[in-house]
């Protein structure tokens, strides 16, 4: 009986030491001098809206939903055929599927394929989207407990495609105010992830895109269903973007979305299980008829009056609001380094615009926005070569022990 405990105790000591050596293993990673952050300023502001073309209204747009898949993590009962006509029956005019480590197919059109998947399979639900690759990249820190970590891998992702979101910030493990404050190179975030009945509206702050924005880290807010199940009237139908885009096509779509021409919504949960009632809520929602700057005015118009429109700046203070009204113009004074505009019905709709920011230097051709954070974040050899050589030792001491505890097996006669 004795011997059998020892080696039951030896066994799981061995499976620990393994758990020890996959999470060491999948720990590499630079680690980075960061810049120190500062508000954004100058004579300039940033019109994420300035190519609007209100003849051509908006798509609706849904880019965080999971399906059934063959190979991989599935997340959901249902194969992407089933997802795409529920979403074309809540009105949605654009779908990609975002599974996490799988690229998936159009079910019917090759033309309207989005390559998209969700990166990350850690312990902390540090996840992004990864938007026009090839493949998905398979590393991932199992803890990315380091903000170093979480910037290498925004960088590496970078590389893979043509850009990165930041998703759920707000449900991610380790993230908060100093981090929100360090790692860039994402071009979207997921600012509102709640749902109204679980968060009471709390999401509607968008904590943490404001506290990216304050530190002067540019970004779009971008919000998807991140649907696990298409036939629960619960979850669907309740995110969506607003594209100002003439096609479908993705190459117009990544257009869109880089500079920002676009706004998003928080849909409640119309019909209480009523999916014709929400089917129809759907295609009558209010919108955004006119939105925009001139001079250092912003301005915002709707299509119905809402409950309050206001204008959000630094630290998520509001810096004007109107009730009861359709449309809100606001002066930004000289020393305003963003604002952007909360429009909420009493119904709970809540609709959101990008950020106008002010800068000075021109547009970047490859974010197509003035905000160019490369080499924001520089290598620490010594701390980097120091930080890797503890996780070999690590490694190192686990297989030893592993030896040990092996070759000093009991033996059952």
């Amino acid at each position: 009986m004795r011997k059998l405990i020892n080696i039951t105790l030896r066994s799981i000591a061995i499976i620990f030491l393994l758990v020890i050596i996959a999470i060491a293993s999948l720990s590499v990673s630079p680690i980075y001098n960061f810049e120190e952050t500062a508000p954004f300023s100058g004579e300039k502001i940033y019109n994420p809206y300035r190519n609007i073309d209100t003849t051509i209204g908006w798509m609706k747009g849904n880019f965080h939903t999971h399906t059934k898949v063959d190979k991989g993590i599935n997340e959901c009962p249902f194969y992407p055929d089933v997802v795409y006509d529920e979403y074309t029956s809540y009105g949605y005019d654009i779908i990609a599927f975002s599974n996490h480590q799988q690229l998936t197919k159009h079910p019917y059109n090759p033309d309207l394929q989005i390559n998209v998947y969700e990166h990350g399979y850690n312990f902390f639900k540090f996840h992004k989207l990864v938007f026009g690759c090839d493949k998905e990249r398979k590393f991932d820190h199992l803890l990315p407990f380091l903000d170093s970590q979480k910037q290498f891998m925004i960088d590496l992702l970078r590389k893979d495609g043509d850009f990165v979101v930041f998703n759920h910030p707000d449900r991610t493990s380790g993230i908060g105010n100093k981090t929100m404050k360090r790692i860039t190179g994402y071009s979207l975030i997921e600012g509102d992830a709640g749902f109204e009945e679980s968060d009471k509206g709390r999401g509607t702050k968008l904590r943490r895109w404001d506290e990216a924005l304050s530190a002067g880290i540019y970004s779009h807010n971008f919000i998807g269903d991140d649907n696990h199940n298409p036939k629960k009237t619960s979850r669907i139908a309740r995110r969506a973007s607003f594209l100002n885009t003439p096609t479908k096509d993705y190459e117009q779509i990544k257009q869109t979305l880089l500079e920002g021409n676009f706004y998003t919504m928080r849909i409640p949960d119309y019909g209480d299980g009523d999916t014709a009632a929400k089917r129809d809520f759907n295609k009558r929602l209010p919108e955004i008829v006119s939105i925009g700057l001139k001079s250092d005015t912003i301005y915002i118009e709707l299509s119905e009056p809402a409950e309050y429109i206001k204008v959000t700046t630094t630290n998520g203070k509001t810096a004007d609001s109107v009730t009861n009204s359709e449309f809100l113009y606001f002066k930004m004074n000289e020393n305003m380094p963003f604002a952007r505009f909360t429009a909420r019905y009493e119904n709970g709709i809540t609709i959101y615009s990008n950020a106008f920011a002010r800068y000075d230097e021109e547009s970047s051709e490859v974010n197509l926005t003035p905000f160019d954070y490369s080499g924001k974040h520089s290598i620490n050899i010594a701390l980097t070569i120091l930080f890797n050589l503890l996780l070999l030792s690590i490694i190192c001491c686990s297989c030893v022990l592993i030896f040990k505890l092996i070759k000093h097996y009991p033996r059952i006669h």
